[in-house]
Order: structure tokens, then sequence, then C-alpha cells
């Protein structure tokens, strides 16, 4: 992963690519370089971060009740 992020940052600089146009050029190199698994990765991270956050919040809400 690192080596593809590296070779999408060149490619990136050697583009002239910069400010809020990066992030965007990144995730779409990064994801066609890897087939597609990148995203399916990421939208499964979201998904888990999601899931904590209602597990935490929940958690949280019951603290309040005591």
């Amino acid at each position: 992963m690192e080596a593809i992020i590296s070779d999408a940052i060149c490619e990136m600089n050697e583009k002239g690519i910069t400010g809020k146009l990066s992030t965007p050029f990144l995730l779409s190199k990064v994801v066609e370089k890897t087939q597609g698994s990148s995203l399916d990765a990421n939208i499964e991270l979201v998904l888990n971060n999601a899931r904590l956050g209602a597990q935490i919040a929940i958690q949280y809400s019951q603290l309040h009740r005591k």
C-alpha cells in the first residue's frame, strides 16, 4: 500500500495537482491501482466506525441516566 500511495503522490506532483484536488486524485488513483479493494476496505472502515460510535453513544447515555 505504501508503494501505491507513493506512486500516486509522485504522479500527482508530476501533474501539478494541488490543494483541494489532491485528495480526490489520490483516492481515485489508490482505488485504481488496488483494483477497487481499497475502496471496499474504506467502506468497511466507515461502517465499523459508525457501529463503534453508536455503541459508545449508547454506553455514554446510560451513564447519565443513573
